[in-house]
C-alpha cells in the first residue's frame, strides 16, 4: 500500500483535542492503517490575518489504497464536520488536514497537487514529519524530509529569485528590501550554481533571521552536508514565456531539476499574490 504523510493543524477550540479526534476518524476509515503519529507542537502562525491565535500542529503517516482524490475527499469531510470553514486564505481554522505526500506520486490537479507545494520550506511542517518520517523522500527535491529541515536550519540565509522576466524579479527584490529587510546580495560560488540558479535569471537577496526567531530543533542524528551554500529557500517565478521557444523550454527543464532544496513555484504573474505568498515563505523559513 502507498505510504502517504499527512499534516494537521489547529488554532480554533480546543485544539488537541480536535487533533485527537480528527486521527481517530481517520485510522476508522476503511482501507487505511495508521503507521506512526508525531507528538503535537504549538506554532505562531504564518501568513494570513494579524491577531490570530497559535497553532498546534502535527503529523501522521498512513498506508492506504484509498485513490489519492478520494482521500483528499474523505479528509475534507472530516474537516467540515469539525467546522471548518474556508472563508479567508489562512485564515483561522478548527481543523487543518493536508495530504503532503502520497507514496511518490507527482500530479497537478486542480482539486490537488502532490507532493504538497509549501511543504518543503514551512518548518511547522518538516519538524512534526521528521519526527515520524525522517528519511521519506520528497520525490521532486530527491532529499529526505530531514534534509529539508535540516537545509532550513543550517544553510546561508540567501533567497534566489528565479524567473526569466527581468521585471518581475525587479519589481519582487525591491518589495522584499522595503517589507522584509532583505539586501542584494552576489551570486555565491559553488558547483551547481549556474545550473539551479542561472544569472541572467537569478537575483540574489540576503534576508537576515527574525530578533525573536527560536534556537532551531537539531535532528538527533547529524547528516553529511553538502549544500550549505544554497540558499534557503529559491523562488520559481513562471512569466509569459510561451512565445519564447528557447526560453520556454530552458525554463520548462529548470524547474524540473531535482537537488535544490527548498522551494516555492509561483504560476501566478499577479504580483499581490506573489507578494503574499512569498512574504508567508519568508515568514515560514526566517521567523
Amino acid at each position: 500500500m502507498p505510504t502517504c504523510l499527512l499534516a494537521f493543524g489547529s488554532n480554533l477550540g480546543d485544539r488537541a483535542a480536535t487533533l485527537s479526534a480528527a486521527l481517530d476518524e481517520i485510522a476508522a476509515l476503511p482501507n487505511i492503517r495508521l503507521i506512526r503519529q508525531s507528538g503535537w507542537q504549538r506554532t505562531q502562525p504564518v501568513g494570513g490575518p494579524t491577531g490570530q491565535a497559535d497553532y498546534v500542529n502535527g503529523a501522521v503517516l498512513v498506508e492506504t489504497t484509498i485513490p489519492p482524490l478520494t482521500l483528499l475527499a474523505e479528509l475534507q469531510k472530516i474537516e467540515d464536520r469539525h467546522g471548518r470553514t474556508r472563508v479567508e486564505r489562512w485564515g483561522p481554522r478548527t481543523l487543518d488536514i493536508d495530504l503532503l505526500l502520497y507514496g511518490n506520486e507527482v500530479s497537478e490537479t486542480e482539486m490537488l497537487t502532490l507532493p504538497h507545494p509549501r511543504m518543503t520550506f514551512r518548518r511547522f511542517v518538516l519538524e512534526p514529519a521528521v519526527e515520524i518520517a525522517p528519511k521519506m523522500l520528497h520525490p521532486v527535491v530527491g532529499w529526505p524530509l530531514q534534509q529539508l529541515l535540516l537545509h532550513l536550519q543550517r544553510a546561508s540565509d540567501l533567497l534566489a529569485i528565479v524567473s526569466p522576466s527581468n521585471a518581475i524579479r525587479k519589481q519582487l527584490t525591491d518589495f522584499l528590501s522595503q517589507n522584509s529587510a532583505a539586501t542584494s546580495t552576489e551570486s555565491p560560488k559553488f558547483e551547481t550554481a549556474d545550473r539551479h540558479w542561472p544569472p541572467l535569471w537569478t537575483n540574489w537577496l540576503r534576508v537576515p533571521p527574525s530578533a525573536n526567531a527560536a534556537n532551531p530543533k537539531l535532528p538527533a542524528t547529524e547528516l553529511p552536508y553538502a549544500a550549505a551554500a544554497f540558499p534557503k529557500l529559491s523562488l520559481l517565478l513562471d512569466a509569459d514565456i510561451a512565445h519564447r521557444g528557447a526560453d520556454k523550454l530552458r525554463w520548462s527543464t529548470l524547474v524540473r531539476q531535482p537537488g535544490r532544496g527548498p522551494v516555492l513555484r509561483l504560476q501566478s504573474t499577479d504580483h499581490s499574490e506573489i507578494e503574499a505568498e512569498v512574504l508567508a515563505a519568508i515568514n515560514a523559513v526566517w521567523a
